[in-house]
């Protein structure tokens, strides 16, 4: 079941496959992802689940949404500014438009990718912190977490940050738990 560690992570290593997530081999064991214990963590129980890169910036924002763009199979972006393309406006001009507006006006912009049968959206309100949510009444199978751990990976490797996935919240607290996380710099998938 990968490496248990101290606190009581499990950890797994694995690479992204196109259409599914699969482990790469670590030492004598060989792990496949998803398992079926994970179609637990996105019960309906009324609450979107976050994805998140803490301690952000612009330019974190702005790598995730175009390797979004290039990874998912399909993007859309809503957004108020009419000097925009209004179908496909480049991520550095949509930041900078919402910049631009007076803080306590800001009409903000949303962005979608979908993986799978799976969208996650995001409705920037923070440069600090990259949040996408998606519904888990959309994530009814393996298929579904498939798609969730893809996103997850394209979003950390993005942001060369780790990615968590935690129930919904308005801000992130470091006290709440994570579902599941992706840290790049190792390559490894971990649950608590």
């Amino acid at each position: 079941m990968g490496e248990t560690g101290a606190r009581g992570r499990v950890e797994v290593a694995h690479e992204v496959a196109h259409e599914a997530v699969h482990a790469c081999e670590h030492g004598a064991r060989a792990r496949c992802l998803p398992e079926p214990w994970m179609c637990r963590v996105f019960h309906i129980d009324g609450s979107l689940r976050d994805i998140r890169v803490l301690d952000t910036s612009r330019v974190e924002w702005i790598a995730v949404l175009e390797r979004l763009r290039v990874m998912a199979d399909e993007t859309e972006v809503e957004h108020p500014y009419p000097r925009l393309d209004p179908v496909r406006p480049a991520a550095a001009d949509l930041f900078r438009a919402w910049a631009d507006e007076p803080e306590d006006e800001r009409s903000g912009f949303c962005f979608r990718a979908r993986f799978g049968a799976v969208w996650f959206f995001a409705l920037p309100c923070e440069e600090e912190e990259i949040e996408f949510s998606v519904r888990p009444e959309d994530v009814l199978d393996l298929a579904g977490v498939a798609a969730v751990l893809r996103f997850l990976v394209e979003v950390a490797t993005a942001a060369r940050r780790p990615a968590l996935l935690t129930g919904e919240t308005v801000r992130y607290d470091p006290g709440m738990a994570t579902l599941l996380s992706h840290d790049p710099a190792t390559g490894l998938t971990s649950h608590t």
